[in-house]
């Protein structure tokens, strides 16, 4: 493959692997956007993961609020030949778009049309579903839409949860980044399926994250998978407001009133919910720091009290 001239735009941790693949393939990474904040911790203003990647690298990154005039001209003067997205976190307009001479590629991580917008993953786990992947596409100015270069399948585990799937589905699209350039620059796209269903994954809220005892205990535990980084799911146990950030769950039939406590030792926290038990491994009290079900039983605290006297009146 020839050596291109690339414009990279990301932001988070996860999309650093795919901008060291592009430059350990040999190409001219002339510039990456990444987005701006004014967030500090400690007085240090808090800098994105691949702006991060570029300090230490010595590529010049810039961190635009708006794609202004002054924008447009710094890539445009670039002369990049093909820019490249994965995870920036704003839509490119089309002016910029057209400025690149084999356009850009973005990298989505669902089988699209299934699943454009924020948060593929998620939704993927919310529903249940059986199968996700990524597609690599060449962009339009409309949200995940294009023409698709290649895209490849990935069976959802039951140990997986948001971050990991976006870990091996970035693993994996890494591995095909070369074979996606050399498609869009030999205009070589996959045709259309008409028979896939499009469907839409809206930005998380905070407020998606609370879920009751009396909800289907499946669709708790895909609720805390897809909430694992944020905003993490939450409920109400004997008054107390907790984080479930990591459980399992048993499937089973039962005529225990939901939330109520089925197990509490060292080795379980079970909590009664509709169609099973809830499996608690880790979570987080409200102003605590997140600890282990073992942790809990071993502590002291009220909570911990609670939970054993409503194990006692079982």
């Amino acid at each position: 493959m020839n050596k291109l001239k690339i414009i990279f735009f990301g932001s988070p941790s996860y999309s650093v692997p795919l901008l060291d693949r592009m430059i350990n393939l040999g190409h001219d990474v002339q510039l990456v956007v990444s987005q701006g904040t004014n967030k500090t911790r400690r007085g240090k203003r808090v800098i994105t993961a691949i702006h991060e990647y570029c300090l230490d690298n010595n590529i010049d990154c810039i961190t635009p609020s708006t794609f202004d005039s002054e924008t447009f001209e710094i890539i445009k003067s670039s002369h990049a030949d093909l820019g490249m997205v994965y995870a920036y976190g704003k839509l490119i307009p089309e002016d910029i778009i057209n400025s690149f001479k084999h356009g850009i590629i973005n990298l989505h991580c669902s089988l699209l049309p299934s699943y454009r917008g924020a948060a593929p993953i998620q939704h993927a786990l919310i529903n249940d579903e059986k199968f996700t992947g990524f597609t690599f596409f060449k962009i339009d100015e409309k949200l995940d839409e294009g023409q698709i270069l290649l895209k490849e399948k990935y069976e959802i585990k039951e140990i997986d949860n948001c971050s990991s799937i976006q870990d091996n589905l970035t693993f994996l699209a890494t591995a095909k980044l070369s074979d996606a350039i050399t498609k869009i620059i030999n205009n070589d796209y996959l045709d259309s399926n008409e028979d896939i269903r499009t469907s839409y994954a809206r930005k998380v809220l905070k407020e998606d994250s609370f879920f009751s005892w009396d909800d289907n205990v499946r669709m708790i535990f895909n609720k805390i998978r897809a909430y694992h980084l944020w905003p993490i799911a939450s409920t109400e146990l004997f008054n107390e407001k907790i984080k479930v950030i990591d459980a399992d769950y048993l499937s089973e039939s039962h005529g225990l009133p939901f939330g109520r406590i089925k197990e509490f030792s060292k080795k379980n926290l079970l909590v009664t919910a509709n169609g099973g038990y809830l499996s608690i491994k880790k979570l987080q009290l409200e102003g605590m720091k997140p600890i282990t079900n073992v942790d809990l039983f071993n502590g002291h605290s009220k909570f911990r009290d609670r939970l054993l006297l409503d194990l006692s009146d079982n």
